[in-house]
């Protein structure tokens, strides 16, 4: 009797908490992933590359504000709120909400005053201009959603942080035709409108999963405390400044190799360009999401070192299995994926999608290697290595297109960027002696690349 008591009363192993919250958020990964293509596949065949290419450059340059206008604060929130307790979490919450807001204030109104600038930077004609300026309120509700979603995530609520995430897609896919439609009659400014309903739709989500979880959260927002501590703001720039500054960084390769293929190639290449990287970077974002919500508050909660190197040993060998499975059915069925996704206009696009896929197995391992320097708060190697991956990509992407296109050639650095940020996160965990894989895990990686590998080779003509 005891031993079943044991049994039932026994709490769940490690492997299946990962599994359970990567599922949670997986599968709220996927349904916002397949909403997001769908508002994409209304889009492609309605208005063609061009406008695809438009809309994905507003998106780019509103995800470049938003770094700005959050801090690139939103792991630092995470760490810092799941790491404190009490009145110094309080503290610590509020002073980032002032720092935030103060920074929101300042993107926006350089959006508003300086447009023409900041569409230069992004590559939009200068007839495109005006674009720019109604951004600012996208970027403003986007950085709302940061902050109540990274409140979301540090209180543990992760099934309604699955929920919250699908609201922006689920708006995007609803509105796309009627955009579309407006679109076509000669006005992009409609393409605005979408971003910034798709944000409302998204910040009304997340106020109420937190209006959901008053109880929990009450302690955490209301109670004694200043609304502004020095310490509280030297530990949030102790992470965020060393983000902000790779997002920042990170921001201005991607907007430039944008550019610069736009500039060299036109809009109808920038938008095959652009359906690679979005089918790359959805298929990475659906391993990628459904595990951070659990993988960084854990490793940020937990203070014994072999405790975490075992947990990091999980999430890899889970998510090594999984993405290595994804990537392999992704390689096959290239054209097939272009045309569901997007139209029979954009087959040109598999030329860059064969690099692009091989780089995203890459891309999902460095990350999980990545997440442990910032729960340690390790963030000279963290800004080392996402320094080093982005200057690899700008620099490949222009020594690399004195033999390829200018497209391809920043697909090809897609790949070396990642392997470079791999490279270094690696070092990095070995060397402090965070992080050494078994040779099971090793054995799982290595099998998962080989089948990436070899499955690109077969398919590597296709089109």
């Amino acid at each position: 009797m005891g031993t079943v008591a044991a049994r039932a009363f026994a709490p769940p192993s490690p492997w299946r908490s990962v599994v359970r919250a990567m599922s949670q958020t997986g599968g709220a990964s996927l349904l916002s992933g397949l909403l997001s293509m769908l508002a994409t596949k209304i889009i492609a065949v309605t208005l063609g590359p061009a406008h695809v290419a438009t809309l994905s450059t507003l998106q780019q340059l509103r995800q470049a504000a938003v770094t700005g206008s959050t801090l690139t604060g939103q792991t630092a929130l995470v760490q810092g709120a799941s790491s404190s307790t009490g009145r110094q979490r309080r503290e610590f919450l509020r002073t980032v909400f002032c720092l935030m807001a103060s920074a929101t204030a300042v993107v926006v109104g350089v959006l508003l005053l300086a447009p023409g600038w900041a569409a230069r930077q992004a590559g939009l004609p200068d007839d495109q201009e005006h674009l720019v300026v109604w951004l600012g309120v996208a970027v403003g509700l986007a950085g709302a959603y940061v902050y109540l979603t990274a409140l979301l995530n540090s209180s543990g609520a992760i099934g309604a942080l699955a929920v919250v995430q699908v609201a922006a897609p689920a708006a995007m896919a609803v509105l796309a035709y009627p955009i579309a439609r407006m679109v076509a009659g000669g006005n992009d400014l409609w393409f605005v409108l979408l971003l910034s309903a798709s944000s409302t739709a998204a910040v009304l989500a997340a106020a109420w999963a937190l209006y959901r979880e008053r109880a929990k959260l009450r302690d955490w927002l209301t109670g004694d405390g200043a609304w502004w501590n020095q310490a509280a703001a030297r530990r949030f720039f102790a992470i965020s400044g060393s983000m902000f500054a790779s997002g920042a960084f990170s921001s201005w390769a991607l907007l430039a190799v944008r550019a610069r293929i736009l500039d060299s190639e036109g809009m109808a290449a920038g938008g095959q360009f652009n359906a690679a990287w979005a089918i790359s970077m959805n298929q990475a974002g659906l391993v990628l999401a459904s595990m951070q919500t659990y993988y960084l508050p854990t490793l940020a909660r937990s203070s014994d070192a072999r405790q975490r190197s075992a947990h990091i040993e999980r999430v890899l060998t889970i998510a090594a299995i999984g993405a290595g499975a994804l990537i392999v059915a992704l390689v096959a069925l290239k054209p097939l994926v272009l045309s569901t996704l997007y139209s029979e206009e954009f087959s040109g696009a598999a030329r860059y999608l064969r690099w692009t896929l091989a780089g995203d197995y890459l891309k999902i391992t460095s990350w999980i290697l990545s997440i442990p320097l910032v729960a340690s708060a390790n963030m000279r190697a963290f800004l080392s290595a996402d320094l080093s991956a982005y200057g690899a990509f700008a620099g490949a992407s222009f020594l690399l297109s004195h033999w390829f296109s200018t497209a391809e050639s920043a697909s090809i650095a897609f790949v070396v960027m990642y392997a470079v940020h791999l490279a270094v996160c690696g070092a990095c965990l070995w060397t402090s002696g965070s992080f050494r894989p078994s040779a099971r895990t090793s054995a799982v990686w290595l099998g998962g690349l080989a089948m990436v590998g070899l499955a690109s080779a077969i398919f590597w003509r296709q089109s």
